[in-house]
């Protein structure tokens, strides 16, 4: 579903030049529930933004559901990411203004579909989130974790084949939390691959797998039929 091999990012100033990825590889296989952890500036959110197509890297090669990101024009990747990506901030980033409706109509919007093939899929969003009787509210009516949960609508209502979540509990009190991680375990259990950076160690030891990143390299995985990286180097 996702393989990035040897990716490299650095950012370039006149004076400094800053390695936020460092010869980085990673695969994530259809229907993987994959954690990111790290301190802050190890490169978990470069990470998020080279997998979502949101930001270009310097060198490597990274596969998106087979298809070679590097020989793709800003079209097709916007193109790409917008059929194939869903995303959830920890900021939930609604539209103040636009109902619960039409938050989840935006990226629907953009792919040219008519109203009367939206408002189905719409409706059937809302529902799985559990929100289907407050579609005509604004977010400002909502607790944080009811818009967390129109976020994630919106980020399933194109039937993406992965999401990625930065932070989504990170805004969220710990018992609304653990709901969010419970919807997002029932949506990975139906076959939809997520990648979630995270830095609540808890909900990371309940993911299939725990990538753990230090300083722009792979520090550490754990998982199912996984080793840490200090036990597979002792062996």
């Amino acid at each position: 579903m996702l393989e990035m091999i040897d990716i490299c990012k650095v950012y370039r100033t006149d004076l400094v030049q800053t390695h936020a990825l460092r010869d980085f590889s990673l695969s994530v296989q259809e229907g993987e529930f994959v954690t990111i952890t790290g301190p802050s500036g190890c490169g978990k959110t470069t990470f998020l933004n080279i997998a979502g197509l949101l930001e270009t890297y310097t060198s490597g090669s990274y596969q998106l559901d087979g298809v070679e990101v590097s020989q793709l024009n800003d079209f097709k990747r916007a193109r790409l990411r917008n059929e194939k990506i869903g995303f959830i901030f920890q900021s939930f980033n609604l539209m103040p203004d636009l109902n619960l409706f039409d938050n989840v109509d935006v990226p629907l919007r953009y792919r040219g579909l008519k109203a009367s093939e939206r408002k189905p899929l719409i409706e059937k969003a809302l529902e799985s989130v559990g929100l289907a009787g407050r579609m005509k509210h604004l977010p400002s009516q909502l607790s944080g974790g009811q818009q967390q949960r129109v976020a994630i609508a919106r980020a399933l209502v194109g039937s993406p084949r992965f999401l990625l979540a930065d932070e989504p509990t990170g805004n969220l009190d710990s018992n609304t939390a653990r709901g969010v991680m419970e919807l997002l375990q029932e949506i990975n259990e139906l076959g939809t691959t997520i990648v979630m950076v995270t830095h609540d160690q808890e909900l990371a030891r309940e993911s299939r797998r725990n990538i753990h990143i230090l300083d722009g390299q792979i520090h550490e995985e754990n998982g199912r039929g996984e080793m840490s990286s200090s036990a597979s180097a002792v062996a």
